[in-house]
């Protein structure tokens, strides 16, 4: 990171940012070399992310294609100016960044599990999940390989 003021390094700190978020955006880039960024629900453990959608689509496509991917997290931001200089114009935020692979997740039980962590993040209901759900959800698991905090306006942890 060029902005080593900007930096956080605690990973307690980050898995702080990816628990308070509330969607992270994924980047991903197929065959045609064309960069792809999507808003999704998320949930998350120490070393990965879950996600999920529908089972067709052009997200499905992409992965299928590349599995790496680069996501973020961004909490408790605002617009900071100078109504006065149009230089000082800035944001306050606290952000996670972060790389990893995607794998499709395939057997039922494991994707019950996954939806189940996902879930939990929104504090949503876990059960029931029919056959018939989980059949028609696509369920991908990022295992992450990079995660980097930063933070803009607010007192470095």
């Amino acid at each position: 990171m060029r902005r080593k003021d900007k930096e956080v390094t605690s990973r307690k700190w980050m898995m702080e940012v990816l628990e308070k978020g509330t969607w992270m955006e994924l980047a991903m880039s197929g065959k045609d070399d064309w960069p792809y960024i999507v808003p999704l629900n998320y949930g998350f453990g120490d070393n990965f992310i879950i996600i999920h959608g529908a089972r067709e689509g052009k997200k499905i496509d992409i992965l299928k294609e590349n599995d790496r991917v680069a996501f973020n997290v961004a909490i408790d931001t605002e617009v900071v100016r100078n109504e006065e200089d149009p230089s000082e114009f800035s944001m306050k935020y606290r952000s996670v960044s972060g790389q990893g692979i995607a794998k499709f997740i395939e057997d039922p039980e494991e994707k019950r599990e996954a939806l189940k962590i996902l879930m939990d993040h929104y504090r949503g209901p876990k059960e029931p999940m029919t056959e018939g759900m989980l059949k028609a959800t696509a369920v991908i698991r990022i295992s992450i390989t990079e995660l980097t905090g930063k933070i803009n306006f607010y007192p470095k942890p």
